[in-house]
């Protein structure tokens, strides 16, 4: 008996699949905090590149506070603020490596 164990969206650790987001954002659709483009002129494979990796990036980052949060939930500590969440973002976008994540 064979069990499927790939998720059904997204393949394995990753928040969107790769072939999803390419082809979303040559449509001209500014998906996950990314650019928009003209869907008619379409975009090199470098900026696409950067653009699903900058995607991934925010998205890993944004998991993180959302970690933080409900750690924050499990001790009864007030949420954070927004200014505060904010802050958080941007130390963990800065703190994540480039080749942390590969586009496959």
């Amino acid at each position: 008996m064979v069990i499927a164990i790939r998720p059904s969206r997204g393949g394995f650790l990753r928040p969107f699949g790769t072939a999803w987001f390419i082809i979303e954002f040559l449509k001209g659709n500014g998906l996950e905090g990314s650019r928009k483009i003209d869907s008619e002129v379409g975009a090199p494979m470098v900026d696409i590149h950067q653009e699903y990796k900058g995607a991934l990036h925010r998205n890993f980052a944004e998991d993180a506070v959302a970690r933080d949060e409900e750690r924050r939930k499990k001790k009864k500590l007030p949420p954070l603020t927004p200014e505060e969440a904010e802050e958080r973002l941007k130390l963990y976008l800065e703190r994540i490596p480039y080749k942390l994540t590969k586009m496959r």
